[in-house]
């Protein structure tokens, strides 16, 4: 049976890139979706190896008026094309994939200088190109494997003038570019963070080059997700087919990481800071200026909370994973290994002479750890009881102004 990719709208769009994409022909998702009609294509133009796709809904509209563009970079060719593809593969795995992945496992530090290839140029300029032929449409990116890291190079490449146009991007399982980029090119796809979606999944090593999983979407490009997923094989986990929807019907990320934390704090300050500019005209009146005060402090408190939260969670795991594993070497003491005549209770007592009671195994990680899980819990019983007292601080001055409550409300149907 053949395998098939989650039903998740923004995945399906960007496997898009691996159906038979022509000029003129309409691109259907995967699961048989119409995207639209393929009216740019870029495939090893230049002889560097980039394959690149334009998608818009009507492709007889006036290229001027056209509002929406979906822009599709295709992943590696896989070496099983070798006798009828050859050189998109050795383009693909030799002169791109390798040569990447050795640069940023290399640059351990961010780099002063843009460390790429020559495919990641061309496709650069494709996005360019693309942009030129409809200056007035938002872009949409998309990209796998290869294709996520030509995207995020595209990106980088614009000018702060054109990426204003890039409204979302969704790239998947391809190695993290963020350090070989030049300083430059790093502001630029920073300005526009929360508009890119870049999925990995930690059981496949290509999407985890150049990732850090303590540090998640910290000097990465864009929000990074790490996925929960299901064990496949090499060629089918890197593929996505190890992707599962939750009960949203969304892919599932891993939940106990700090990314997902900072993600989200990342994406309410992106609607304060928009939110923000529209309350801006003619200068901030008082109430404004509250209203705006009150939603960053809730903001910021809300996920102070979660940070504490989740803190105390992992140290506590840590913790009780540790003490597990003391009260499995302290009841080991009566095993008798083969060969020995001694009795488990003299075993035990061997142990014992030997120091191994449970105040050295078992205790000695009870009064280390023990302390510290009690600062951490006071210090989110702390950060929980802030995030009560902003609340019911703002909630406080709105139940005595009724005209004030009011304008909030209509302020938030803003964002």
């Amino acid at each position: 049976m053949e395998k098939e990719y989650v039903n998740d709208k923004q995945l399906q769009i960007a496997m898009t890139e691996y159906r038979n994409l022509k000029l003129d022909n309409i691109a259907r998702t995967p699961n048989n979706e119409k995207l639209g009609t393929v009216t740019q294509v870029y495939n090893n133009t230049t002889g560097a190896g980039e394959q690149v796709y334009a998608v818009v809904k009507n492709p007889n509209e006036k290229a001027e008026d056209v509002q929406e563009v979906t822009v599709l970079f295709r992943g590696s060719t896989g070496p099983d094309h070798i006798l009828n593809e050859a050189p998109d593969v050795w383009n693909d795995w030799a002169e791109n994939d390798a040569v990447i992945a050795k640069r940023i496992m290399l640059q351990k530090d961010l780099s002063y200088q843009d460390k790429s290839t020559e495919q990641l140029k061309a496709s650069a300029r494709a996005l360019k190109d693309i942009m030129e032929k409809y200056p007035n449409a938002k872009i949409n990116v998309y990209g796998h494997s290869l294709g996520s890291m030509d995207a995020q190079y595209s990106m980088a490449a614009l000018q702060a003038d054109q990426v204003k146009r890039i409204q979302k991007a969704y790239i998947y399982n391809g190695p993290d570019i963020y350090r070989i980029l030049s300083p430059e090119q790093r502001k630029v796809v920073d300005s526009i963070k929360t508009r890119i979606h870049n999925y990995a999944d930690p059981d496949d090593p290509i999407s985890m080059v150049g990732r850090d999983m303590v540090k998640g979407s910290i000097g990465s490009v864009g929000l990074v997700y790490y996925v929960d997923s299901a064990k496949e094989d090499f060629v089918n986990q890197h593929m996505t087919y190890g992707y599962q929807l939750d009960k949203n019907g969304k892919i599932k990320i891993l939940s106990n990481t700090s990314t997902v934390i900072y993600n989200d704090y990342l994406l309410q300050m992106d609607n304060y800071t928009l939110l923000k500019k529209k309350l801006s005209e003619g200068g901030y009146t008082k109430e404004e200026q509250l209203f705006l005060d009150s939603e960053q402090a809730g903001i910021a408190a809300a996920s102070i909370s979660l940070m504490s939260t989740e803190g105390k969670s992992i140290i506590k795991s840590i913790r009780d994973e540790a003490v597990e594993d003391a009260r499995k070497v302290f009841a080991s003491r009566r095993q008798v290994p083969w060969g020995f005549i001694l009795s488990p209770s003299e075993m035990e007592n061997a142990y014992i002479e030997g120091g191994a009671t449970y105040e050295t195994t078992i205790g000695v990680i009870e009064k280390l750890l023990d302390p510290v899980v009690d600062k951490i819990s006071k210090l989110e019983k702390d950060c929980i009881d802030l995030e009560s007292q902003t609340k019911k601080g703002i909630q406080k001055k709105l139940e005595t102004d009724k005209e004030l409550a009011e304008k909030f409300r209509q302020w938030k149907k803003l964002t």
